[in-house]
């Protein structure tokens, strides 16, 4: 199948045919309808890279290349229209019906959280000068993934560790202009929601992004998001916590054409000060 052949070859391609399988790998609908010079234009290399590059992969030509892409799509939409009854103690069925569940979880999440809680939730953020992420759990690391997002954003976050000592060192300054956002992702959630707490009785507005309606997080937020976590087995899913804390950055994020033009180019800058040559030339020479 071509996708493992590119897998396959990928490390040893020229650019131009890792441009070439780039574009089919993230575009394989689009090029199931491509003829090799209009697959050669949109990538912008010319018709005979193309030519080759199915060549390189083992086919005799593009036309062949091109069977085996429209093979996989034809597949795709069977399944979609005709799926194959699943055993639900297959590995294929234990993974379809997880993601079934979850899709569950995540309409669930949809429903509980009608437009103008989101808006309430929006003004939340967008006045906060600080965001605080406190959770517990398995929730703590998509806490941390989620203020590495709003830094990158360039919005002032941090993730708060479970740790009582850390944790009240960093909660002992709170100012009102500051939204503290409570993750919980079962029933239980004590120190969360006594974090929580605190920050109310220093003024903040507070947040909850809760797995189960149970947890003590819903009694102490001034808002909250349901993003249910129940799935079978022991474990808590963090799917719909991390949809729910995605849209969150997206809302206090405020993307536009411009800050992102803006933020991707102080990016490349840090980037490039920190990793130019002198420095591991330096590095280097330390470690001698």
């Amino acid at each position: 199948m071509y996708r493992e052949k590119i897998r396959e070859y990928y490390d040893h391609l020229s650019r131009s045919y890792r441009k070439v399988a780039d574009y089919i790998m993230s575009n394989y609908y689009e090029v199931s309808f491509m003829t090799a010079a209009q697959l050669a234009y949109a990538v912008g290399v010319d018709t005979t890279t193309v030519v080759r590059f199915s060549q390189r992969l083992g086919y005799n030509g593009y036309p062949e290349l091109l069977n085996d892409i429209r093979d996989q799509v034809k597949a795709e939409i069977y399944a979609a229209y005709t799926p194959k009854e699943l055993s639900p103690n297959d590995p294929a069925g234990i993974f379809k019906d997880r993601a079934v569940h979850e899709q569950h979880n995540l309409k669930q999440m949809l429903t509980q959280t009608p437009p103008d809680h989101i808006e309430q939730i929006a003004t939340m953020v967008r006045k906060a000068k600080h965001i605080i992420l406190v959770a517990e759990g398995y929730a703590e690391a998509v806490a941390e993934m989620t203020a590495q997002q709003l830094r990158h954003q360039g919005i002032s976050a941090e993730a708060v560790s479970n740790d009582p000592s850390k944790k009240a060192a960093a909660l002992m300054n709170l100012y009102p202009d500051t939204l503290v956002v409570g993750i919980s992702a079962t029933s239980y959630g004590v120190n969360v929601a006594r974090a929580l707490e605190l920050a109310r009785l220093k003024g903040c507005a507070t947040l909850g992004i809760i797995g189960s309606l149970g947890s003590p997080v819903n009694r102490v937020s001034d808002k909250v998001i349901f993003a249910p976590t129940d799935v079978a087995g022991p474990l808590p899913s963090i799917v719909a916590l991390v949809a729910a804390l995605a849209g969150l950055v997206q809302i206090a994020s405020k993307d536009t054409k411009a800050s992102v033009d803006l933020h991707l180019t102080e990016f490349q800058q840090a980037y490039q000060f920190l990793t130019r040559p002198e420095l591991r030339d330096l590095e280097e020479g330390d470690g001698a």
